[in-house]
């Protein structure tokens, strides 16, 4: 059985991990992802089925973080809310597009534009 991207993270990232798999699903039904443009460019929240969300904030001492949120019943991660910086989102953002690129490679084009699109090589 193959494992999954998110059995190879810390747990302390599996809740961003789990969030991406469903925010970066448009790549396998389309070949590009609003959802990944309004995550990148600091937009605002985007949220989907089966219940999670991530937002771009500014915290209580004035960094600007991403808070994730998943339903736990859902996920079954707890804490149900974190919070991650720029550099750990882009990060985690570059490793999910490049284990689908290795996973599905029908989808190398798209993928591969949207890694250089947001720089993320």
């Amino acid at each position: 059985m193959q494992r999954s991207l998110i059995d190879e993270v810390e747990p302390s990232q599996q809740l961003l991990y789990w969030t991406l798999l469903f925010a970066l699903y448009p790549f396998f039904v389309e070949s590009s992802s609003f959802v990944l443009h309004r995550i990148l460019s600091q937009q605002g929240a985007v949220r989907g089925s089966p219940g999670w969300e991530i937002d771009f904030i500014e915290n209580d001492m004035g960094d600007h973080v991403y808070h994730v949120w998943a339903d736990p019943a859902n996920s079954g991660i707890e804490p149900a809310n974190q919070y991650f910086s720029v550099e750990m989102m882009r990060d985690a953002v570059r490793k999910s597009l490049l284990y689908m690129v290795r996973n599905f490679p029908e989808k190398t084009t798209a993928l591969s534009s949207a890694l250089i699109e947001y720089k993320l090589r």
